[in-house]
């Protein structure tokens, strides 16, 4: 009955009949067996879902607007035709009328919410099923309007629960999603749902959780009381023990309503130890890049911070020289924290650390089709992203020879020149370079460029090593004790004499990082509250196994000088109320306990508040 052009002019979108096709195919089997007619079940956009009969071989024919069932989606209604196509009103612009061999018919509308969303319908092809239709036409009209309700609530159904399925998925996906750990609990206080996170801080798996009551995974957790009280509970310690270990969290309890009535809790839970390293990871972040917040308060450190503190407010091109270690880009980063330039980037970018055929790609970018690879569109350099902040150019000394006469160039023009580009690109930014090499050592040798070097050091500073100034060493080593006790959950109070005159007389030729790794080194292993020789690394050690006079001679300043000096420098320079102290403390990368404690040892005359 239908051309295999309309055939081909099948709906693009599904329909909700389409979507259930399976079921609806049913419904018309069901509908045929019944009442020994054939039926067929067309969707809104007049394509045949489902069919029995003739019409199972034209599922995926699409009908035209003018057939009846067209007329019958666009009215809604149910319809009776009780002549053939040819003689019936109804049919009259049917352009298949002609070749139609209904002999009768009874179409039904399926609503889903208001909408037609497709008919059913039972046809007569001889006079003598078109005189059992008519004459029993009351009674099948009705059961087609039961079955096409009955088939509307179940589509109603099937969506329904795949929006639930689908926001149950999504549901899922989230909360699986969450770096806490989450339990949820009904009322007795057994398990109901256990996400990823949970199951990786408990070392469980979900089976196993499932059904479990809340107390053989925290024994101490009191159902009952939070089940009265009924409020939520935040920051609570609760312990947690696997195997032979104690595990420490930190939870958030939630309670469950319906109607008013608490019917289960969700427990939100952190580890302890996570927490102290995520902690670590954050602490000072927003002191150390300024220059209040590089420690350190040996003369020659608060002079060095002075005169950075003066031109950092201006434009001039900066080189910072001094060791590997002694923490060039952290003054770099201060410098432009300090400066007009803060809200701008600051871009930072290792002239060693690049192989030399991508430095010049990386530090002045490249045009589309500049070379092989080049990626559509090209790529801006460092000092284009860099534009109205700051660019730092870190072992400056490894630069190539043909790239410094480029960087001079920039420094002159104030411009650069893309890889491949034909026109320059003007740039706004402030240079600050470093290095851990004798730059003019290296012009005599012609490894770098006099007039380079010149334009670089319009403001030279010299970064000196942790050796020439001995009296930040113990502030350093305070301060990072601290934070690797946070890190690590330890409760470590300080350092034995013997480890502090060693720490004095080593060399440290890997200066603050090398200090820094030699603490993290120690807290982690040391198995009691004071931190000895035994827990110090092979390394330093062995220093003193060759050089055994220096862990017995004296070192000038004495320690406690050292830390009398530094305590009162720093109270001079903030004042002696509480909130001058807890800014002293800071100063000196020391908590505020230990420094109080440290003004006590010492013998300090000063009010510590209570």
């Amino acid at each position: 009955m239908k051309t295999m052009r309309e055939k081909l002019h099948s709906p693009l979108f599904a329909s909700e009949l389409k979507t259930n096709q399976s079921y609806v195919q049913q419904i018309a089997e069901v509908i045929a067996a019944v009442i020994e007619f054939e039926v067929v079940i067309i969707d809104n956009n007049l394509e045949v879902i489902a069919g029995t009969g003739k019409y199972q071989s034209e599922i995926g024919f699409v009908y035209g607007k003018e057939s009846i069932t067209g007329r019958i989606i666009n009215n809604g209604s149910n319809f009776v035709l009780d002549d053939e196509p040819l003689n019936h009103n109804m049919c009259k612009d049917c352009k298949q009328k002609i070749i139609c061999k209904i002999k009768a018919a009874i179409l039904s509308p399926i609503i889903l919410n208001g909408n037609v969303i497709g008919t059913i319908s039972i046809f007569a092809f001889d006079e003598v099923e078109k005189n059992e239709l008519l004459s029993n036409c009351n009674k099948l009209q009705d059961f087609l309007t039961k079955l096409a309700a009955l088939t509307s609530s179940k589509i109603d159904v099937n969506e329904m629960n795949g929006r639930l399925s689908l926001m149950a998925n999504q549901f899922s996906a989230v909360i699986n999603s969450i770096v806490e750990g989450l339990v949820a609990i009904d009322h007795a206080g057994y398990i109901t749902h256990i996400n990823k996170s949970a199951e990786k801080l408990l070392s469980i798996w979900t089976q196993q959780a499932y059904g479990q009551h809340i107390n053989e995974i925290f024994p101490e957790f009191s159902v009952p009381k939070v089940l009265k009280f009924g409020q939520q509970y935040a920051e609570q310690e609760i312990k947690y023990k696997h195997k032979e270990e104690i595990c420490l969290f930190i939870s958030t309890i939630t309670p469950i309503k319906k109607d008013q009535e608490i019917i289960g809790l969700v427990i939100s839970f952190r580890s302890i130890r996570e927490m102290r390293k995520l902690a670590g990871r954050l602490i000072r972040e927003d002191r150390k890049y300024s220059l209040d917040g590089i420690l350190g308060t040996s003369k020659s450190m608060i002079m060095l911070k002075q005169k950075m503190q003066l031109v950092a407010a201006t434009d001039s091109t900066i080189l910072i020289t001094g060791e590997s270690g002694t923490g060039k880009e952290l003054f770099a980063r201060a410098i432009h924290e300090e400066s007009h330039r803060k809200n701008s980037p600051f871009i930072a970018i290792n002239c060693g650390a690049i192989p030399e055929t991508l430095l010049e790609s990386e530090l002045f970018g490249y045009e589309e089709g500049a070379f092989t690879g080049a990626s559509r569109g090209g790529k801006p350099g460092k000092f284009e992203l860099a534009d109205g902040g700051t660019i730092f150019l870190d072992e400056i000394g490894d630069m190539p020879m043909h790239l410094q006469v480029k960087l001079l160039r920039v420094l002159q023009e104030v411009k650069i020149d893309r890889i491949g580009g034909v026109k320059p690109v003007w740039i706004d930014v402030r240079i600050i370079a470093a290095t851990n090499r004798n730059l003019e050592e290296m012009i005599e040798e012609k490894l770098f460029r006099s007039d380079l070097f010149y334009r670089l050091s319009v403001i030279p500073f010299y970064v000196p090593p942790l050796r020439e100034r001995k009296e930040d060493l113990i502030l350093l080593l305070h301060h990072f004790l601290d934070k690797y006790n946070l890190i690590l959950g330890k409760q470590i109070t300080g350092f034995t004499q013997e480890v502090q005159r060693k720490m004095l007389a080593y060399p440290w030729l890997g200066n603050v990082r090398e200090l820094e790794n030699a603490v993290e080194y120690a807290v982690n292993i040391a198995t009691k509250n004071v931190i000895d020789s035994t827990f110090l690394s092979s390394r330093v050690n062995d220093y003193f196994e060759h050089n055994a006079s220096l862990t017995t001679s004296d070192v000038q300043p004495t320690l406690a000088d050292l830390e009398k000096n530094a305590i009162e420098a720093a109270l001079k320079k903030f004042g002696n109320t509480g909130q001058a102290k807890e800014k002293a403390a800071d100063s000196l990368g020391m908590s505020r306990s230990t420094f109080y404690r440290k003004i006590k040892d010492l013998g300090l005359d000063i009010k510590i508040p209570k």
